[in-house]
C-alpha cells in the first residue's frame, strides 16, 4: 500500500505542475485537465469490484500497476493536452484498479478490523507524502524524466505484484 500510494501520489501530485509548464494551463485550467481523475472511481467503481470477483485480484492488481506505469510513461513524451488529459484518466483507472483490492487484502490480515483498516489507511497516507517528496528529489533531472521514472519504476512493480500475488484470490 505504501508503495502504491507513493507512485500514485508521487505522479498526481505534480501533474498539476505538469499542465501549467507544459500547456500554460491557468489555474482553472489545471483544474479541468485533472477532474478526469475521478472519473473512473465514479463511473466504474462497481464494474471494478465484479471484474476482480471474475478475475481475481492476482490478475487485476498487476494489470492496475501497469496501467498507471504506462500513463505515467506516456505523460512524459508530451502528447497534446487532450491526450494528457486522458493519460490522467488511465492514471487513475490504473488507481482504482489497485486500491480498492489492496483495502480488502489488508483488512483479511487481522481479526481486527478496525485495526488492518488504520494501518491501511497510515501506510496509503505515508505514501501519498513520500510519493510527493520522492518526485521533488528527482524532479531536478526535469519533469519529463521524473515522470518516465516513475513509469518504469511502476513498470517494475507490476511483475513484482504478478509474481507475488500469483496465489492471491
Amino acid at each position: 500500500m505504501l508503495f502504491n500510494g507513493m507512485f500514485h501520489s508521487g505522479v498526481f501530485a505534480w501533474t498539476g505542475y505538469f499542465f501549467f509548464k507544459n500547456y500554460q494551463l491557468d489555474e482553472q485550467g489545471v483544474g479541468f485537465a485533472l477532474l478526469g481523475y475521478g472519473i473512473p472511481g465514479l463511473l466504474l467503481g462497481p464494474l471494478l469490484g465484479k471484474l476482480a470477483d471474475k478475475y481475481g485480484r492476482n490478475r487485476i492488481i498487476p494489470i492496475g500497476i501497469l496501467i498507471g506505469a504506462v500513463s505515467a510513461i506516456l505523460l512524459s513524451m508530451n502528447y497534446s493536452l487532450a491526450a494528457s488529459c486522458i493519460f490522467i484518466v488511465t492514471l487513475s483507472f490504473g488507481f482504482e484498479l489497485t486500491h480498492p483490492l489492496f483495502a480488502a487484502i489488508i483488512t483479511t490480515l487481522s481479526p481486527k478490523k478496525g485495526a488492518a483498516t488504520g494501518l491501511f489507511a497510515f501506510f496509503l497516507f505515508m505514501g501519498y507524502g513520500f510519493g510527493s517528496l520522492v518526485f521533488s528529489l528527482i524532479v531536478n533531472i526535469g519533469l519529463h524524466k521524473a515522470f518516465r521514472l516513475f513509469g518504469i519504476v511502476a513498470f517494475v512493480g507490476a511483475f513484482m505484484a504478478a509474481y507475488h500475488f500469483k496465489k492471491e484470490r
